[in-house]
């Protein structure tokens, strides 16, 4: 084998070198023209040996502005104060590297948020000879953050002003219901004294007076047993009762109390429930006064001679409770306003009938304490449906 001549070894070595080199100078070339991060290399002590475009860009200073000085000059007086440029070289030395974000600052003075990052490089016999130092510009993140944290914090205050307002609101209402409901209660019988005679004989005039007058106290009356009952489901205070009952038996007796309302509106009701429906523990009176008022309203937005169809059945261990009108009907866009409080949907009855715009968000509500769910399903001019499903378990109905 031919040994090689010193010429040969020489070619050969200026050849890597050259490689070598060039492959530095891209490394090089790279690191200067990068623009998004500030990247420069430090002596052990901190001051700044090199400077890209990215670091200008970020920091203001041109490379013979800021070469040969201190990194420091970076930093916001109270962190020089408190010397944590030095910490942060111990740490790096420490742990290899350090990681940061907090305000610094640029040549002009102004401010910018900076993710920061600095990695000490070793020599061969392992001691520190620099450090290289990496910064990114985050302020925009930092101010995307501040507004999204500070509207944050102004939802939750608005929502706690929320809370309030409906507590007291609730309140209110439960307060002021007290208060008219004893009057009510006073002029309903002193006009039930009257009509019954206890007073004298009065002529048919007065008697339609206060026939009317009575009327219309009980529907005070009816308005403020709801506002309370409405109160009192807000404010937690509806514990139910529960017992097993015959649901066939509850609303064949709620049909029989509205018989003669029903007949005066010249509508049919048919009833449609199998005999071997079984009881559910159920509280019987918050339900019933729930169903009552998913039948008046089919009765009541019902033209005469229209029908209403009550029917109940097990599916998938839920009871489901269905009423059927063959009335008004709902506007597709106004069923998801059915059960808000103080709703009512305007419709060529509605006016007629009048309402509070309670019932039904009182009764979806009593649907909900028994671990149930109300849907709907209506018809412009042919009618509505609304179902109420109840779990069969004991645990949950």
């Amino acid at each position: 084998m031919t040994k090689p001549t010193i010429a040969t070894q020489l070619t050969s070595l200026r050849d890597t070198h050259s490689t070598t080199v060039t492959e530095l100078d891209k490394y090089r070339l790279l690191v200067e023209n990068i623009q998004d991060y500030a990247i420069f290399l430090m002596d052990k002590d901190g001051y700044i040996q090199t400077w890209n475009k990215g670091a200008q860009i970020n920091k203001g200073y041109k490379a013979d502005e800021i070469i040969g000085k201190h990194f420091s000059n970076f930093y916001l007086q109270r962190d020089k104060d408190a010397k944590k440029p030095e910490r942060e070289l111990e740490l790096a030395k420490k742990l290899g590297r350090v990681e940061d974000e907090d305000w610094r600052v640029r040549k002009d003075g102004t401010h910018f948020w900076a993710n920061v990052v600095i990695t000490a490089l070793y020599g061969n016999d392992g001691d520190v000879i620099g450090y290289a130092k990496v910064t990114r510009d985050l302020t925009e993140r930092k101010h995307q953050e501040d507004t999204l944290r500070q509207a944050n914090v102004l939802l939750q205050q608005q929502q706690k002003e929320m809370q309030r307002l409906s507590i007291t609101k609730d309140e209110f209402i439960s307060l002021a219901s007290h208060q008219l409901r004893t009057p009510a209660t006073a002029i309903k019988q002193l006009l039930g004294i009257l009509l019954e005679g206890f007073k004298g004989d009065l002529t048919d005039e007065q008697l339609t007076v206060i026939q009317k007058a009575y009327d219309s106290n009980e529907r005070q009356i009816a308005i403020v047993n709801r506002l309370l009952s409405v109160a009192q489901l807000d404010g937690g205070k509806v514990k139910l009762q529960k017992l097993p009952t015959d649901i066939a038996v509850l609303i064949k007796d709620i049909v029989e109390e509205y018989a003669d309302t029903i007949a005066r509106r010249e509508q049919a009701v048919h009833i449609a429930i199998p005999t071997s429906l079984p009881e559910i523990n159920i509280d019987a009176e918050h339900l019933r006064m729930a169903l009552e008022n998913l039948i008046d309203n089919a009765s009541k937005y019902t033209l005469a001679g229209g029908k209403i169809t009550i029917t109940a059945k097990t599916a998938k261990n839920m009871l489901r409770i269905e009423v059927k009108d063959s009335g008004v009907g709902i506007a597709a866009d106004d069923i998801s306003k059915l059960f808000i409080k103080f709703t009512r949907i305007p419709n060529e009855l509605s006016q007629k009938v009048g309402g509070s715009g309670l019932g039904l968000y009182w009764a979806y509500k009593v649907i909900e304490l028994h671990g149930g769910t109300m849907q709907v399903a209506s018809d412009i001019h042919k009618g509505t449906t609304f179902a109420v499903l109840i779990p069969m378990d004991t645990e949950h109905a």
